[in-house]
């Protein structure tokens, strides 16, 4: 579960802005009575992260988005079946439904193969950022649920969804440069590695 301390200055109203969630929700997760009295210090637990993940014992790799990655991938064993719940589930389905207006194919997008990614690259906060992989050196630093890099993002963002932070437009990137690059989601390597007994490596 992804958690925040609170800084001074805080509101409940901010937070869930910034987490792209609601007050009613962030006072649920903490048991707050009184949403206008939170105090510097002390540690929320943020919703959102509360998604129910493929369980997995594999470690993330070192890889992003945009990174160097030459495979393109072989059809095989991948996740299938609905989204996670949860507040990520939405997001992934939001996304899909853009996609598909967009004239995406949707077996090309597996909701659980997405959420994989997402458990993997971001642990399910749409704030990650990676500051010290050499994205981040050359200034491109991997941010969002799939840690896209600014560039790859704009390359593959649909037109009306401009905000790399926003966890619909960052999966809306995510997904189309993982089919452009690979065939579709399920082909991604890190993905792939898993189904053949291997452990996760970026993409």
């Amino acid at each position: 579960m992804s958690t925040y301390r609170i800084q001074s200055g805080d509101t409940l109203s901010k937070l869930a802005q910034r987490y792209h969630t609601t007050v009613g929700e962030l006072a649920k997760a903490n048991n707050i009575q009184d949403p206008n009295k939170i105090f510097a210090g002390k540690t929320l637990n943020i919703p959102g992260s509360r998604d129910e993940f493929i369980p997995s014992t594999s470690q993330a790799g070192g890889g992003r988005t945009g990174g160097t990655q030459g495979t393109t991938g072989t059809q095989g064993a991948a996740p299938t079946g609905p989204a996670p719940q949860g507040q990520v589930g939405q997001w992934i389905e939001q996304a899909r439904a853009e996609l598909q207006r967009a004239g995406v194919d949707p077996s090309k997008m597996d909701p659980r193969a997405i959420a994989a990614i997402i458990q993997h690259e971001s642990s399910g906060n749409p704030n990650a950022q990676n500051n010290w992989d050499s994205n981040a050196k050359k200034g491109t630093p991997s941010i969002g649920l799939m840690q896209t890099i600014q560039p790859t993002f704009d390359a593959y963002k649909l037109p009306g969804h401009d905000n790399i932070r926003n966890p619909v437009d960052n999966i809306i990137a995510g997904v189309r440069y993982s089919i452009a690059r690979y065939g579709s989601v399920s082909n991604v390597p890190g993905l792939q590695s898993m189904a053949n007994g291997g452990g996760y490596v970026g993409y």
